[in-house]
């Protein structure tokens, strides 16, 4: 019995011994201090050429850890590096998380990474609207322009035909590119006649130096021996078009004629704005009345004649009359009433003798007019419809057409393009600028 009990008493003792020495062992495996995490950051220099993709270099400046656990708050895969690298796949304000983990705990810590890319950029900004920017020909008078290799002469200076008119040029702001020709593509490699729509540039490039102008380059087509081309189809020298002056609604590009010796195509596009009735007739009155006049600003080519075709085809355009024409002002009101007042004289046109010269005052009030879509298949974003009789009643100049029609082909807030006819005849367009 005594026997027994010695033989369990120290079988006991062993097992506490065991126990102790395997809690001790635990004990000091789980000693130290808790992770404190902790880490810099810094966006890597960016390339010269837009777009580029954003890296920004991660420094790991934790306490006590030897594990890591990165969220760069912009959905993509957890990291395990101690100092990652991470592309962003856009611009914009990340909140980033490191998560350590050390001996005797984890712990967490976040800030916020503000990531540029190319959009910190004005100009590509502008050109995508940091997603696709569309853009078309600009209805001046000057769209079109070729010019010296000094650009000190003008060759030529016209409006975009009938088919160019309506082509679309859609720059993304990934770096893709897409042409629209919505029906045909004005081939100068075709006796400059309109054609089957021409395949295009799949991708873009902007070169942006401090101190330069940018410079938008074309990749070459992915199929077929065409060349690419914004604006015209005329070949230019290394698919490089300048950047000769640009708006947030407007841009002017030059580009060297290939094998022309140096001569400049320059071209002038504007930014496609989808526009209801409603946001029309606001731009038109201001929301209740609004002075609009003809453009003076000298080279602005404020009345130009021709056909539907080719605007300009009759009349390119040239200054107004100082004496009388300059100082007309013509007020549109939501209640769908127009005033001119000619401040004296009015320019009188091919209709009213003494031709082309100033006149007796022309001035009315309270003209009532119709608003509303432009229809039978001619350009115009909206119509206005004068009633009364010509040269009584006009805007512009007093030979408009005798249907007193006007269409508003492009208006903003700063400018506004009408053009007086159904398109079937002559056509007069005029470029107005709010007084």
């Amino acid at each position: 019995m005594k026997k027994n009990i010695k033989l369990i008493s120290i079988t006991a003792f062993c097992l506490l011994t065991l126990f102790l020495t395997q809690c001790k062992k635990s004990t000091e495996e789980l000693s130290g201090l808790p992770s404190e995490a902790g880490f810099a950051f810094l966006q890597l220099p960016v390339s010269d050429t837009l777009p580029f993709t954003p890296k920004v270099a991660f420094t790991n400046t934790s306490k006590d850890e030897f594990l890591y656990q990165w969220n760069f708050g912009d959905n993509s895969p957890l990291s395990s590096e101690k100092n990652p690298v991470h592309t962003f796949n856009t611009g914009g304000n990340y909140r980033v998380t490191l998560t350590t983990v050390g001996t005797n705990g984890n712990n967490s810590i976040s800030k916020f990474a503000v990531v540029t890319d190319a959009c910190a950029n004005d100009f590509f900004s502008n050109l995508t609207n940091c997603n696709t920017g569309e853009w078309t020909w600009s209805s001046d008078a000057d769209a079109i322009k070729v010019l010296s290799p000094d650009a000190t002469q003008v060759y030529f200076a016209g409006t975009p035909s009938a088919c160019q008119a309506d082509d679309v040029y859609k720059f993304s702001k990934d770096g893709t590119f897409k042409y629209e020709a919505n029906g045909q593509t004005f081939d100068v490699q075709s006796g400059y006649s309109c054609q089957n729509p021409k395949a295009n540039a799949p991708k873009y490039k902007v070169v942006v130096k401090t101190g330069q102008q940018p410079k938008i380059f074309l990749d070459s087509l992915s199929t077929g021996s065409g060349k690419p081309f914004i604006g015209t189809t005329d070949v230019v020298d290394s698919n490089l078009y300048k950047v000769f002056s640009y708006t947030a609604s407007d841009i002017v590009l030059r580009a060297t004629i290939a094998g022309s010796g140096g001569v400049i195509l320059q071209v002038k596009l504007k930014k496609v704005v989808v526009l209801t009735l409603a946001d029309i007739k606001s731009l038109l009155t201001g929301g209740s009345s609004k002075n609009w006049r003809l453009d003076p600003t000298p080279g602005a080519n404020p009345i130009i004649v021709g056909t539907e075709a080719n605007p300009s085809q009759y009349f390119g355009g040239g200054a107004l009359d100082a004496a009388c024409q300059s100082d007309d002002v013509f007020t549109f009101t939501s209640a769908d009433k127009v005033n001119y007042n000619a401040n004296g004289a009015t320019f009188n046109g091919g209709n009213i003798a003494p031709n082309y010269n100033c006149g007796a005052d022309r001035s009315y009030s309270n003209v009532s007019y119709t608003f509303g879509a432009t229809t039978g298949g001619v350009a115009g974003i909206a119509t206005i419809q004068l009633t009364g009789a010509i040269p009584n009643v006009f805007i512009g100049v007093t030979d408009v057409p005798a249907e007193n029609t006007y269409r508003i082909i492009e208006i903003s807030s700063s400018k506004m393009v009408l053009r007086a006819g159904n398109g079937s005849g002559t056509v007069f367009q005029f470029k107005f600028i709010p007084l």
